[in-house]
This record gives structure tokens, sequence and C-alpha cells, in this order.
């Protein structure tokens, strides 16, 4: 049952279409599967050639841009509508008719980035610096290294039709479902039902006894659709275990890196890093037990409250802290922060259907992002909507890039985000006068930060532990998956905080792994390297901003070891990563400091 306290923006979607019946909405979808087999027709057989033109390849690439982003609007727009009410079959039935749209595109375009892949050695070094070729190289160099991955053209097009049959078919049916899903809370004799956001934020309640509750609702309601969720994921993680070894990848993981632009060893360096500073997590636990005055810590205290924080914070509230945390960094930033709510980009109400969590939804360059988040009133909503604007704005300051250099990788998208957390967080700081407020927002800092590099390291590790269970033992139980959850959340802990056994399936809500497998080493690599530059702008002030900027309007126009490099850091270096652990460190021994005073 939702429970309305105020009114929330909903997001204006007439930028895209106006409605699921605009007869634009078809019309752009047969007009792009019409240039598709005209570009189909032109380009196909002349890219991978000894003879090719620097001028003919970008020929090619302007149209393949444009294209794309012809491709992208429908698709984006039936994603966007279905997530706010992912029950109606209307909307279902759009998005699904928009992925086979989307399939049916990109089979006619197959075949470009594959030639690319096989152009001869010797005719890509002749062009590879032409001056016609200068804004695409990188993602021409890029395409290249995912060559030695493809399959034949008919292979890829197979997979490109059947997808909306394979995984994508199962991540839809997740979503669904877990929208769909009602929860039983039991409290004070009496029996409401909430759906999954709602539950999840009374586990940040001051009160115990409302935590208890919440945790066994959830687990109640994860466990009755266990079966499925389960099924799910065994299925794709088997898609994945085929796909790999059809493309000749060595490990389940190798992919991700891949499309990260990232090698394993400098991943590896975060984890082993982020492992070897567990003992933060343990020694941070064991003061909150004290502040909480408990015997122990358990699942159902780890988000608890300290006394003197806020309670609820109005969305209103939110977002003039999240503007003027923002302006006050650059003027630029603020004002593009506050056209987001100026102009209906966000979706913050809860209803019910809408799908859980929050994301930051990027279009094409010429075309704004759109925000969906849920908001609670919890202070770390007003986090989740810092994060998500840090998102938006990056996209925004991108936009000068062509769609192929649009999007920065994974690990670099999750810069700006967090970075707009540590302006948020320092905001808020300036405003308590307190102890208690100061000590309990720096507590809610600690455990947000927390949650970005070590549980996703811990997560991260899961995964690595489930696809190698799944390739080696076959289908997996539910109670195996949650066996190795309970034992990579656990050794965050150690003896300062147990999980209980409820705790053990809560990996059944977690998308990321579902839609977009080893995603989350990419929180841990921003937060992380956010660290590092927010240290860095402490110390130059103004001159750092626009510096700051340049690296977020690159998008995905160079590698993240380059863009890193050319702010002075080496990410090869553990020393680098360790430099960003001492600074959680040092919050946990500035909390410890504030609750001895």
């Amino acid at each position: 049952m939702i429970r309305k306290t105020q009114t929330l923006p909903t997001w204006d979607l007439s930028d895209l279409y106006q409605s699921d019946d605009d007869p634009r909405l078809d019309q752009a979808m047969e007009e792009a599967r019409e240039r598709a087999a005209r570009f189909e027709k032109r380009f196909k057989g002349t890219i991978a050639v000894a003879d090719l033109a620097a001028a003919h390849l970008r020929d090619a690439l302007v149209e393949y841009e444009l294209l794309l982003r012809d491709q992208n609007r429908p698709q984006a727009y039936a994603m966007l509508h279905f997530s706010t009410d992912t029950g109606d079959p209307r909307r279902g039935a759009l998005l699904q008719r928009s992925r086979e749209f989307g399939s049916a595109v990109a089979a006619h375009l197959v075949f470009f980035d594959l030639e690319i892949g096989h152009i001869p050695v010797d005719a890509y070094e002749a062009i590879r610096n032409a001056a016609e070729l200068a804004s695409f190289r990188h993602y021409l160099d890029h395409q290249r290294s995912l060559a030695a991955h493809h399959l034949s053209e008919p292979e890829e097009r197979i997979l490109v039709e059947t997808a909306n049959a394979r995984g994508q078919a199962f991540c839809r049916l997740y979503t669904e479902t877990h929208g769909a899903t009602r929860y039983a809370l039991d409290q004070d004799g009496q029996t409401c039902e909430m759906n999954q956001q709602e539950l999840l934020s009374l586990l940040y309640s001051p009160d115990r006894d409302v935590r208890q509750a919440a945790a066994a609702a959830l687990t109640s309601g994860l466990r009755r659709n266990a079966h499925v969720w389960t099924f799910i994921y065994n299925t794709l993680l088997h898609e994945k275990e085929v796909l790999d070894r059809l493309r000749g990848f060595s490990t389940p993981e190798a992919s991700r890196h891949l499309h990260n632009e990232l090698d394993a060893g400098i991943v590896a360096t975060v984890v082993d890093v982020c492992v070897a500073n567990y003992d933060i997590v343990a020694r941070y636990y064991t003061l909150k037990r004290r502040l909480l005055g408990l015997p122990e810590l358990t699942h159902i205290d780890r988000y608890a409250p300290l006394a003197g924080g806020q309670s609820e914070i109005p969305f209103a509230q939110a977002q003039e802290t999240v503007v003027d945390a923002f302006a006050g960094f650059s003027s630029r930033f603020g004002q593009i922060a506050r056209r987001f709510f100026d102009a209906r980009w966000i979706d913050a109400d809860v209803v019910d259907g809408k799908r859980g969590g929050a994301f930051c939804a990027s279009v094409t360059p010429d075309l704004h992002p759109y925000i969906l988040l849920n908001y609670t009133s919890q202070p770390r909503d007003v986090m989740t909507l810092a994060h998500e604007l840090g998102h938006g704005i990056h996209d925004v300051l991108a936009s000068g890039q062509h769609l192929l250099d649009y999007h920065p990788v994974l690990p670099l998208a999750e810069t700006a985000s967090t970075f707009g957390e540590m302006l948020v967080f320092d905001r808020l700081r300036q405003t308590l006068n307190s102890s208690e407020e100061r000590l309990a927002l720096l507590c809610g800092k600690i455990e947000d930060t927390f949650a970005t590099v070590f549980r996703q390291i811990a997560m991260f590790r899961f995964e690595q532990r489930a696809h190698a269970d799944r390739r080696s033992r076959g289908e997996l139980t539910t109670d195996h998956f949650s066996t190795l959850w309970q034992k990579c959340q656990q050794e965050m802990f150690g003896n300062a905080l147990q999980l209980g056994d409820e705790h053990a399936c809560w990996w059944l809500y977690i998308p990321h792994i579902i839609n977009t497998p080893f995603y989350v080493y990419a929180y841990a690599f921003g937060e992380l390297l956010v660290l590092a530059l927010y240290a860095q702008y402490e110390k130059e002030g103004e001159g750092f901003v626009d510096r700051y900027l340049e690296l977020l309007a690159a998008g995905g126009s160079r590698t993240p070891e380059d863009l890193i490099s050319g702010l002075g850091f080496d990410i090869r270096s553990p020393s680098f990563w360790q430099n960003g652990c001492d600074l959680i460190r040092q919050r946990v021994e500035e909390a410890e400091a504030l609750a001895q005073a």
C-alpha cells in the first residue's frame, strides 16, 4: 500500500513521444528499418578491403551513428514508459515490440563492426591517423580489440535476432515479477502490503522492531518467488557460459573487462586492495554496536540510524540541497542540475508496479537523459538523488561526443555520480552544529561508502563464485547461491556484525547480477577514484574544476587509464587504491573521535 505524504515529480516523456499510441513511434521504427536495410546494401563488403579509403569509412561511420540514434529513441521511450508501471500489459507489449524492432535493425548492422575488425592490418594502419577519422579513432581501435571474440556474421545475426527469446526475455520476467510482488508486513497485530521499495526503506527505521518486521517480510516475499528467480539466474548463467565459450573468453568476467577497457590485472588490484581493507568495516561496526547500545549487531541493524540524524527530508528540501551543493562546486553543474527539475526529467514518485531502485537513462547526445528513483524521504534518498543527477550531468557534459563515444565505460560512469554525493555530503556537514548531528551524518556517509566499495566487491566475488560453480556443477539450487552470498557478504564484517539466516536469500533482489553481470566492481572503482579526485579538489580549489569538467566531457572517447593518467594518477598501482581506502579509514577514525567526544 502506497502512502502519499507529498507530491513527487513524475517525468514528462513528450520530448520522445506523446504516448504509447503516438503514430510517430511506428513511423520512426519503420523508417529506421528501411534506413538500416539501405545501409547494409550500400556498405556491406566495402569495409574489410585492402583498398579502403578513409573518406569511405568516415561516410559509413557517420551514417551508422545516425542510424543508432534513430534506433535508440523508440527503445528508450518504451523502456522508460514501462519502468514506471511494469504491470501494465500495454507497456510490456510496447517494450517487447521495441526490442524486436531493435533486433531487426541490428540484424542489418551486424556486418559493420565485424568488418571493422577484419580490415587488413596494412590497410587500417594506412588510414588510422587520417584527419577524416580523428573523431572516430578510439571507437575504431576498440572495435578492433573486440574482433578476436566475434563470431561469423551469420552466427552474430542469429544471436541478435533471438536475443528477445533468450536473456533479454528472462531479464524482463525478473523485472516484472519483482514489480508485481507484494510484501506482507506484520506489525502491532496488523498486516499491510507494501512494494519492495517501501519495505526496503524500513530497514533504515530507528525502531528495531520495525526493522525486524521489514526484514522478515522481505525474506518471506523473496522465498515465495525463489524458484522462479533462481531459475532465471541459472538460465542467464548458463547462457553466458555458452556465449563465453563460443567467443573465446577465458573467464566469466573477461568480457566485462574488455567492454570496460580495463585489463584483468587492474581489476584484480582493486579487488585485492579492498578485501585487504575489510577490517575497516569490522572496526566501524564495532563502534556502531557501542553507539546503538546493543549486545550484538545483525543484518537488521546494518542500516539503523543513529540518534541526531534527520528522520525525513521532503523532496523539495532534497532538491534545493542538491542543486545548491552542485552550484557551489560549479555554476554550470548547478544550472544543469536545476534543469532536470524544471523540465521534468525526473520521476521520483513511489507507485505500485514501478521498477525498484534508481537509474539515469541517457538516450542520445542530442537528447537529455532521464532519472528514475523511488523517493521515500529517507536521508539516503538525498544521496541517491545526488548520485543520479551526477550521472545526468555527466551525460549532458559528454553530449559534445558522437554517440559511439558518448557513453563512458562503466567504471568511469560512476565518477560524476559519486562525486555528486561527496558535494552534497560536504554541504550537509556545513549546516550541522551539534556533534550528535555531525556523527549521525558521518556514519550515514561511511555506511553508504561501504555499500559502494566493500559491499560491491563482495558482490563481485559472489558473482565470480556463482558463475564458476554453475559452470563446474551445472544447475544450482537457491540454497547453494544463498550460501555463497552469505559467505561473501559476511567476510566484510568479521565478528562485528552477524548476518542472520534470513539474510542469505537477499541476493534474489539484486538487479545488477541479472541485467549486467559483473557491473558491480565499477562502483568500487568509481568511489575510490572519486576519493582521490575529491582530495585533489580540496587541495586545488577552483583550479581543479575545469580539468574535472574536461574529464566528464570526454565521455567514452578515451580509455579509463588514459583519462585518469591525465590527472596524474596511476590506476595500476596498488598504492593509488590504498590511498582511497586510507581516506575511508580516516572517516571511521573521525567517527570514533566524535563518539568519544
